[in-house]
């Protein structure tokens, strides 16, 4: 008996055949784990092609190269059939191993590349990814060929200087236009071998920009490229595909914006003495423009940049005229400096916690420089730092319960103290010292903010004891009366609907305690009947409203000056008999009550046996 075979299917099947049972599937339909017959035999002759081509430059010498140069131009043209027939794993690997060819051939018999013939390659590879469009292996040779060529010519440069910091940056700009142009595949290769050159620029840019002892021109020059660089990046983060390799949403634009911002200080900073204050007008200029024109959207990159380059603009002109001494100028600089923060906080609400605050910090700031300058007198300057504060307290009043409300109220309690201590003279303060206490009592009363009303119920105790310190005041209620209206003050709305014990009770304690002491320590008539008085009034007026806490302490009050005088007043005899009647009458009490006791207990016995 005969075995019967199968008969084999041809392999691959034809197109337009159906896939016999038990073939192997095509390549598109082959897993993670397995690998085509074609890719194994493109990649095998790749392999053996450079190999060859490689090989034949130390055997060939001036020949050798002509040949790998034909041998690349062979593998261009085929590469470029390739990509017209459809094949596109066969028009890749051409194109790769057109790239490795040419870069071989270009290599001169002194061991080196000559930074003019990878240029040129660069250009031909360019070149021939334009006439194969399909092919990514083109445009990433040709940018991978350019740097090559870039860091060969970069030897013959002095690190440091205007023409090297300028290299580093055209190679920047020009990966930064790959990225932003090539497709996505070339496009993240360029993004990421653009960054070592973005990084490096940068920095040597900056260097050039800043360094004192190099002209205008290179110093402007090389700040021009870092500003385009530091736009390009801004740019290339509109592609979307590329915004993962670009880090978190505000990365860009804030490091964007710093660069640029340093950059062009730098540049302007060689015009001189005016070149400073430039800087900082420029900056406050582009923060007005932007805050008015850019999009206030979260999403949005030019708005965040805008402004973070403004503020780096105005804060290293801040720093130099800081540096130099130049308060006037830099005085000036603070003024202006106000007034993008107030457009920014009108314009975008959810920057008003930060805008509010830096607008009044630069108003102080520019009032502390003209004290510094002599141009303000320090009690004029602690009179306009006083009005700052009031001001600055007043709008977080208004802006109660909103987020810009606690670090402006911050900031303008500070101002307040600082203009305090820069009147100079404690003596002579008490008038500031109460302005600036009835500002924080009111906004913390208002604004429901019980530590702004502490601080302020304890700045106008301050007022009130320098007030009776300049005045002499030698009676003890000039130093416990005003804590006492204090307490009273801080209590507010709590002496209406809180327990008096709680709201009333410090207060008076405060107020009568001393005083109620003074009269049996030192007993005077005028003290005596002030306490009398007090007492007698705080005691009617509770009872008419049915407050416990004023009328214990007016009641309890006028006993103990009560019993204190008739302790004066009497001999050691009379003394003796009250004290004897006194005792007589709580025995009598204490009998009275126990008796009262045992009756009960008696009838309640009479009441268990019916």
């Amino acid at each position: 008996m005969g075995v019967v075979q199968e008969p084999t299917a041809p392999y691959p099947p034809a197109p337009d055949q159906p896939r016999p049972a038990g073939a192997a599937p095509p390549e598109s339909e082959t897993g993670p784990g397995r690998v085509s017959p074609q890719s194994v035999l493109l990649g095998a002759g790749a392999v053996a092609v450079v190999a060859a081509g490689a090989a034949s430059l130390p055997v060939g010498g001036p020949v050798g190269r002509g040949l790998v140069a034909v041998l690349a131009c062979v593998a261009a043209a085929l590469s470029l059939t390739a990509g017209r027939r459809g094949l596109r794993t066969t028009e890749e690997v051409l194109a790769g191993c057109t790239a490795v060819l040419a870069v071989i051939a270009a290599h001169s018999s002194d061991g080196g590349w000559s930074p003019l013939v990878l240029a040129a390659l660069a250009a031909a590879l360019l070149v021939l990814g334009l006439l194969g469009r399909a092919a990514a292996t083109w445009p990433v040779s040709s940018w991978a060929t350019a740097q090559v060529a870039v860091l060969t010519a970069l030897g013959d440069l002095s690190g440091g200087s205007g023409p090297h910091a300028a290299a580093v940056l055209g190679t920047a700009l020009f990966g930064l236009l790959v990225a932003w142009r090539g497709r996505r595949s070339v496009a993240v290769v360029a993004l990421l071998s653009t960054a070592p050159w973005w990084l490096g620029g940068v920095l040597e840019g900056l260097g050039v920009a800043w360094a004192g002892n190099t002209d205008a021109a290179t110093r402007t020059g090389a700040a021009a490229l870092v500003m385009a660089v530091a736009a390009g990046l801004l740019t290339v983060r509109s592609r979307r595909e590329l915004r993962p390799f670009l880090g978190p949403h505000r990365t860009v634009p804030v490091l964007t914006g710093l660069v640029a911002g340093a950059a062009a200080a730098g540049a302007l900073s060689a015009a001189g003495p005016v070149g400073v204050p430039l800087t900082g007008y420029l900056g406050l200029a582009l923060a007005v423009v932007v805050a008015a024109v850019a999009s206030p959207r979260p999403e949005s990159v030019l708005r965040p940049a805008g402004l973070i380059a403004a503020s780096t603009l105005t804060a290293l002109a801040v720093g130099q005229l800081l540096a130099a001494g130049r308060w006037p100028a830099l005085a000036l600089l603070l003024v202006a400096a106000a007034l993008p923060a107030l457009l920014v906080a009108a314009r975008q609400p959810v920057d008003r916690p930060v805008a509010l605050p830096v607008a009044v910090g630069c108003l102080a700031g520019a009032v502390l420089l003209g004290d510094t300058g002599d141009v303000l007198g320090p009690a004029l300057a602690g009179t306009l730092l006083l009005g700052l504060a009031v001001a600055s307290l007043g709008v977080a009043t208004l802006l109660r319960w909103e987020r810009p409300e606690p670090p402006l109220a911050v900031t303008g309690a500070v101002v307040g103290v600082v203009g305090l201590v820069v009147s100079g003279h404690w003596e002579s303060a008490a008038p500031q010292l109460a302005v600036l206490g009835v500002a924080l009592t009111g906004y913390g009363t208002i604004a429901e903010r019980n530590g702004a009303r502490a601080a302020g119920c304890a700045a106008l105790v301050g007022a009130a004891w320098l007030t009776a310190r300049g005045a002499d005041a030698g009676v003890a209620e000039a130093w416990t009366l005003p804590v006492a209206a204090a307490l009273l003050l801080y209590a507010g709305p709590r002496l209406a609907d809180a327990p008096s014990r709680s709201s009333w009770g410090p207060g008076l304690i405060a107020g009568f305690g001393p005083s109620v002491a003074l009269t049996l320590v030192h007993p005077g008539v005028v003290r005596v009947l002030l306490v009398v008085a007090a007492a007698t009034l705080t005691t009617v007026l509770a009872t008419r409203w049915g407050v416990q806490a004023p009328f214990l302490v007016g009641a309890g009050s006028l006993v103990v000056v009560s019993v204190g005088r008739l302790v004066d007043a009497l001999p050691w005899p009379g003394l003796a008999a009250v004290a004897a009647a006194g005792a007589c009458l709580l025995a009598v009490g204490a009998g009275y009550e126990h008796r009262r006791q045992q009756a009960r207990g008696a009838l309640a016995r009479v009441g268990d046996m019916w």
